[in-house]
């Protein structure tokens, strides 16, 4: 099997959507190669405030929050429980806004956590899109990071899995 850009696709690897490989760029990016549950979380929360801080500016407070809201509830049946042998941990955020983000890493593992994440920040990621715009989006994004990499999307679209 080949992808649309003529590579071989590894069957056993899922590709992944633009907003996908974003959201896991950004996830991993602000957790620095942490693994843990709490470090995962925090660095979730560090990617929610930074969004919401700089596309506040475009979107406004309240259109923020909607959109946000909006992902959230879209993301929820994607979420992971994961297995009973699960950490019942808590790891509140500080965000009191980020509605959704406490329930994706709340008594979960780091596996969990991570898939939770990813699922939430890409289905944020996808509204935006959606709202402004693909490109627009992710020169936005790459303003707020603007050490993601020019092609770090299309190369996780074309078959990279998440590790």
């Amino acid at each position: 099997m080949t992808s649309s850009a003529g590579k071989a696709e590894d069957p056993q690897q899922p590709v992944l959507s633009a907003p996908e490989a974003l959201a896991h760029w950004l996830l991993t990016y602000e957790a620095g190669g942490k693994k843990r549950p709490e470090e995962l979380a925090a660095a979730g929360e560090r990617v929610y405030l930074r969004l919401r801080e700089h596309l506040a500016v475009l979107l406004g407070s309240a259109g923020f929050d909607a959109l946000w809201a909006r992902a959230m509830h879209l993301a929820q049946r994607k979420f992971s429980a994961g297995d009973d042998t699960t950490t019942t941990e808590s790891f509140p955020t500080r965000a009191s806004r980020a509605y959704g983000l406490h329930a994706a890493v709340t008594g979960h593992d780091s596996a969990v956590i991570q898939h939770n994440l990813v699922v939430a920040f890409a289905s944020f990621i996808s509204l935006l899109f959606t709202f402004i715009g693909a490109e627009l989006g992710f020169r936005f994004i790459r303003q707020v990071w603007p050490e993601l990499p020019p092609d770090a999307a299309a190369s996780h679209a074309d078959g990279v899995s998440d590790e």
